[in-house]
C-alpha cells in the first residue's frame, strides 16, 4: 500500500502541469529565444485577429510571414501586402497596392522583424504570472502542448485612459516559443460617449528556428517601375487623388443643400458612415475638426438616408448631413464607407475607400494649408 501510494505520488510530480516552470521563469527563456533569433534561423506563419466590440462590431484579420537568417530578415503581409526586407546593411520597404517603396540603412543590431521584439521583453514589466493550464494547439507541423500563461504588466499609463488586459501566452517550452497571446484593449476619453474596446489574439500556424530558409526570401529587387520614395505612405492610391471634386449633394440638419458649389473655397473632410453607428471614426472626425476648425478646416459626418442628423449631441461638435440616395458616396467611389479631403481648388486631395492610412490623411491636410 505504501509503496503504491509513493507510486502516485511520483506519478503526480511527472505530470506536465505538476511539471510546469515558474512563468517568471518561462517569460525569461522565451525573451532569452527571441532576443538569440539574429544568430540562428526561422520561419513564421501567424493569423492576426482583431476583434471590434463597439456599437459597430467588426472583425479583421492580417496573415503575415517572418523568415530571417543570421541578421537579414523578411517580413511580408500574405498574401501581397506591404513587405519589409533586411539584408543587415539596408533596409528595403515595399508597397504593392502603390508599387513603393523606401531604402535606408539599417543597424546590424537590430537583426529581427519588429513583429517578433515584442517577445524580447515578454518577462519586462511583470506585475504577476499565473499558469493557467496545458493545452495542445494545432500547427502545420502537428499538435504541440503549451503551457498557457496569464501575464498582468506594470501600468505604463499615468492618467489610465489606455487599459490593457491582462495577456494570455500559450508557449511551447519545449522550444521557448510563443504559439499563441491574446488580450483586451480598452481606451476611454471624456469626449467619447463609450469607451473603445478590443480583443487581438495572435496564432501562430508555423514555427521553426534552426532549419534552412530559402536564401532568396532575404533579397529584395524592387520591380523595374516601382517609384522610390523618401516616405512610405500605406494603402492602396486612390485613382481620384488630384481630380476636381465630382458634383454631390448633401442634406443638413437645416434641410438645407450642401453642394460642391457652396463648400469651394473651403477644406473639406467628408466622413461617409452608412452604418451611423462608427464610434471610432466619427470620434477621429470629432479631434481632427476640434484641432483643425481654427485653420480653415470644414469638416461633415455623413450618415445614410434613412437616418435622421440630430444636434444637441454633448459630446460631438462636428456637422452632421445625410447623403440622400447616397449619390455623393457613389460619386466618390465609395461603395461602403470612406473618407475624402476636398482643397480649397475643389481638388480631391485624399480619399479612401478602405482601412486607409492616417499618416497619408495628415500630409493631405499639411499640403492643404489647414495642418
Amino acid at each position: 500500500m505504501r509503496k503504491a501510494v509513493l507510486a502516485l505520488a511520483v506519478l503526480v510530480l511527472l505530470s506536465p502541469c505538476a511539471l510546469a516552470q515558474d512563468p517568471l521563469e518561462i517569460l525569461k527563456k522565451v525573451a532569452a529565444t527571441y532576443s538569440a533569433l539574429p544568430k540562428t534561423t526561422y520561419d513564421f506563419e501567424l493569423v492576426e485577429v482583431r476583434e471590434d466590440l463597439g456599437t459597430y462590431h467588426h472583425q479583421s484579420e492580417e496573415r503575415m510571414r517572418i523568415a530571417g537568417a543570421f541578421g537579414s530578415y523578411r517580413q511580408e503581409t500574405i498574401p501581397s501586402g506591404v513587405l519589409y526586407v533586411s539584408d543587415g546593411q539596408v533596409r528595403w520597404t515595399y508597397n504593392p497596392d502603390r508599387n513603393e517603396y523606401s531604402k535606408f540603412p539599417t543597424n546590424p543590431a537590430a537583426g529581427h522583424a519588429s513583429a517578433l521584439s515584442q517577445f524580447e521583453t515578454a518577462a519586462a514589466s511583470v506585475k504577476s504570472a499565473r499558469v493557467l493550464r496545458q493545452e495542445t494547439l494545432e500547427l502545420a507541423s502537428g499538435p504541440v502542448a503549451c503551457q498557457v500563461i496569464e501575464v498582468e504588466g506594470k501600468s505604463a499609463n499615468a492618467n489610465d485612459r489606455i487599459q490593457y488586459s491582462p495577456s494570455t501566452y500559450w508557449i511551447d517550452t519545449s522550444r521557448n516559443l510563443v504559439l499563441k497571446q491574446s488580450y483586451r484593449l480598452t481606451i476611454t476619453d471624456a469626449d467619447r460617449p463609450r469607451p473603445s474596446e478590443s480583443i487581438t489574439t495572435t496564432t501562430f500556424l508555423k514555427a521553426t528556428v534552426g532549419q534552412p530558409v530559402e536564401e532568396s526570401l532575404l533579397h529584395f529587387i524592387p520591380p523595374a517601375d516601382a517609384v522610390q520614395v523618401e516616405r512610405m505612405t500605406f494603402g492602396p492610391k486612390s485613382p481620384l487623388a488630384g481630380k476636381d471634386a465630382p458634383d454631390f449633394a448633401l442634406q443638413g440638419v437645416d434641410g438645407q443643400a450642401i453642394t460642391r458649389a457652396n463648400l469651394r473655397g473651403s477644406v473639406v473632410l467628408l466622413q461617409f458612415d452608412p452604418t451611423a453607428n462608427d464610434d471610432d471614426a466619427r470620434f477621429r472626425l470629432e479631434m481632427t475638426y476640434r484641432s483643425l476648425k481654427g485653420n480653415g478646416l470644414t469638416a461633415i459626418y455623413i450618415l445614410p438616408q434613412r437616418n435622421q442628423p440630430v444636434t444637441g449631441n454633448p459630446g460631438y461638435s462636428v456637422p452632421v448631413a445625410t447623403d440622400p440616395g447616397g449619390k455623393a458616396a457613389k460619386a466618390f467611389g465609395i461603395g461602403y464607407k470612406g473618407t475624402v479631403l476636398i482643397d480649397r481648388l475643389g481638388k480631391i486631395a485624399y480619399a479612401n475607400t478602405s482601412s486607409g492610412d492616417a499618416v497619408e490623411l495628415v500630409f493631405a491636410l499639411q499640403k492643404a494649408g489647414v495642418w
